[in-house]
């Protein structure tokens, strides 16, 4: 049995009936932002004198429609191997000094390269290749310019 007090009717737990919730304003969604999908048409400049490429891609990683920053060393290579999802496998080939023997010997290096899809890798092709920020566990430099077919 509920108890009145004062003319007001109580639960039995002694507290007076809640009131509804007052009504919510509905919410207004955020205007959307104007530097979305800018970066897909426009093309920055890396601060490297190679050619900029010719159609563009909504890849992040990509130097020039993305926001990756490079920086250091820059290098020449031929891709062997585009399995991966826009990484290469760039061999660099170089000579090294053998001062006992007074020669050179034939060295070869292999770089895990970030391949943005507007520069269209194929095996066999010459790169440009610069430095950058890791990219994944393995991944450290970007293909800046393709060259075409290796001669």
């Amino acid at each position: 049995m509920a108890k009145e007090r004062g003319g007001e009717p109580t639960a039995a737990s002694g507290r007076r009936d809640e009131r509804p919730a007052p009504a919510r304003k509905p919410t207004e969604k955020p205007p959307p932002r104007e530097d979305v999908g800018k970066t897909a048409t426009a093309t920055r400049d890396i601060g490297v004198d190679v050619p900029k490429p010719g159609r563009g891609c909504e890849d992040p990683h990509c130097p020039f429609h993305g926001t990756l920053p490079v920086r250091g060393q820059t290098f020449e290579g031929r891709v062997v191997s585009t399995r991966m999802l826009r990484t290469a496998i760039v061999e660099r080939d170089y000579l090294r000094y053998i001062r006992k023997f007074e020669r050179y010997e034939k060295r070869t290096k292999r770089f895990h390269v970030h391949s943005p899809p507007c520069l269209d890798l194929k095996v066999g092709d010459r790169v440009a290749l610069m430095e950058c920020r890791p990219i994944a566990k393995t991944v450290s430099f970007v293909a800046i310019q393709n060259r075409g077919a290796a001669a």
